[in-house]
């Protein structure tokens, strides 16, 4: 939201392959540093994208992993960036974090893992959305 922002349409047929798009394109734009934020993470601190961007000075990757077995953010520098990451993941499912972990780790990044957030895929998570602030914890 902002004129500050670069918007693109998401291209192909799976979560993995839009996210891999989405990296190849905008470092092709030759952006140096990119982050991916999943779009059910509302009141995300903004401490949380602060961290991703600033520890990409130093890991070849960032992730913040969800309560969920997801992860709401991923990032990467340009030289490191792997589409590997991308590939043979299930998506939807508790185990997310953990196989891209093993992606990451196989491909020898260094990588700095913020805080675990919730994202919003059900109504459970819905209903915890009003108590929380942008300075609150996620509840476990």
């Amino acid at each position: 939201m902002g004129e500050d922002y670069l918007y693109m349409p998401q291209k192909g047929e799976d979560l993995g392959e839009r996210m891999r798009n989405g990296f190849i394109q905008t470092f092709a734009e030759t952006f140096k540093r990119v982050i991916l934020i999943g779009s059910d993470i509302p009141g995300l601190p903004l401490e949380f994208i602060e961290e991703a961007f600033t520890s990409l000075r130093d890991k070849d990757a960032v992730i913040g992993p969800s309560l969920d077995g997801g992860y709401y953010l991923i990032g990467f520098r340009d030289k490191t960036f792997s589409p590997k990451v991308f590939e043979g993941i299930l998506w939807s499912t508790e185990k997310v974090f953990e196989e891209t972990m093993k992606v990451l780790e196989k491909e020898r990044l260094t990588v700095h893992t913020l805080p675990r957030w919730r994202d919003i895929d059900t109504i459970e998570d819905l209903k915890n959305l009003p108590g929380r602030s942008t300075n609150s914890k996620p509840d476990g």
